[in-house]
């Protein structure tokens, strides 16, 4: 079998249609686009992503191998480290790590070497119970295949900042669903459990949220199964579409080592810029950074930001909302994205100048603040639900009581 780090030539193929190739090249790579796909697609608006547009047959990246669209397919933390030991790279081979990670990205598009056939759709799982297996063990026994299967599916956006040891696999069922199966890291015993309590109190908050569900293995450890919002089922078909999303790296094109630098006002911008009706689109994100900043989720990065596309030319809109946990009793009470200049402290009236802006009225942004205030304020007396210990659960009751005094109306 040809080694990841010899492959020259990448094909790029969204569901059976090949769109593309990646090339390597001495500075960097070439995105091209195929010769019968540009001349079916040259005049259309758009592209295969939002850098990547139709009008534009060849974009040339330097200094890195792969442009920061594909960049940003790569899996982070725990999933990267295994497949620069399984491919026995460089951190800056991106294109070796992309096609050793697997066909199946995050997304509708497919990156796989050279005279490959485009990648059939997943077959559908066997049906398993969680209280039969050990969810290290189905970890474990994902990892040998990691930079060796093309179907291996790769998940980006798993908590870095939280911990590097974050454990997060996709897992297919035999329904009409796909799933990302998140565990407990050693050091975090109860970080399944703060992000299911939170992504419910977001969904109770009135956030569009992933679904999720708290399950249990066989000695009893707990795993958060993430219903995946990329796949739909195509029920005439019998199988799972695939949805473009880009992630606000993605769209603003930038690399996934930017994803604590990039601003909140970056992202309204490339949310103003791409989406079909942006002023609704950036209502829900000062919801999210409402929501995200009363609970004290300091990893509310650009990668854990996405757009989801509405359909083929219908622009995008914001896809629902994932990784929503507190990060407060870890000992970071910081937000990772710059809002109005400062990290912290933030008011009121900071979400209502900057909806307006972006076009989002004063009143609407009121409503929602009114709104989350109104339907977090029970959730504070849920807290001993997730399992901290009694000073880590006053002190994150403390903060975020704090925090609504100060997103509430004066």
């Amino acid at each position: 079998m040809i080694r990841p780090t010899d492959i020259e030539v990448a094909e790029v193929w969204r569901e059976s249609t090949h769109v593309g190739s990646i090339t390597r090249t001495a500075h960097g790579s070439i995105f091209e686009y195929a010769a019968d796909f540009f001349e079916q697609h040259a005049a259309r608006p758009g592209g295969i992503a939002v850098h990547l547009p139709y009008s534009r047959r060849r974009t040339e990246t330097l200094g890195t191998n792969l442009h920061t669209y594909f960049a940003g397919l790569l899996p982070e933390g725990l999933r990267l480290r295994v497949l620069l030991q399984n491919v026995k790279t460089s951190e800056d081979d991106l294109l070796s790590l992309l096609v050793a990670a697997g066909a199946d990205t995050v997304g509708d598009l497919s990156v796989v070497p050279q005279g490959q056939t485009f990648p059939r759709p997943v077959p559908r799982g066997a049906k398993w119970k969680p209280e039969s297996v050990l969810f290290t063990d189905l970890f474990a026994q994902s990892l040998p295949r990691l930079g060796t299967e093309n179907t291996e599916p790769t998940i980006p956006g798993v908590q870095e900042k939280l911990s590097a040891s974050t454990i997060s696999f996709p897992v297919s069922s035999s329904g009409q669903r796909d799933y990302i199966l998140k565990l407990n890291p050693r050091d975090k015993p109860e970080l399944v459990r703060n992000e299911h309590f939170f992504m419910n109190m977001a969904k109770q908050c009135g956030l569009r949220v992933a679904t999720t569900r708290l399950i249990h293995d066989r000695d009893g450890n707990d795993g958060l199964l993430v219903e995946r919002f990329d796949r739909s089922w195509m029920k005439a078909e019998k199988h799972l579409r695939r949805i473009h999303q880009e992630d606000a790296c993605q769209f603003l094109d930038r690399y996934t080592s930017d994803k604590y630098r990039l601003t909140c006002a970056a992202i309204a911008e490339g949310l103003r810029e791409n989406c079909a009706a942006p002023v609704p689109e950036l209502a829900r994100f000062l919801h999210l950074l409402a929501f995200s900043y009363l609970i004290g989720n300091g990893d509310l990065h650009a990668k854990n930001v996405s757009i989801l596309a509405e359909g083929p030319g219908g622009g995008f809109r914001l896809s629902p909302a994932y990784d929503l946990l507190t990060t407060l009793p870890y000992g970071d009470h910081r937000m990772a994205l710059k809002f109005e200049g400062r990290d912290d402290n933030f008011r009121r009236a900071h979400f209502i100048s900057f909806g307006e802006r972006y076009g989002v009225n004063a009143k609407a942004v009121s409503a929602m603040l009114d709104k989350l205030c109104t339907g977090a304020e029970p959730w504070l007396e849920r807290l001993e639900e997730i399992g901290f210990d009694a000073r880590r659960t006053d002190f994150l009751r403390r903060t975020m009581h704090k925090r609504l005094q100060e997103l509430r109306a004066p």
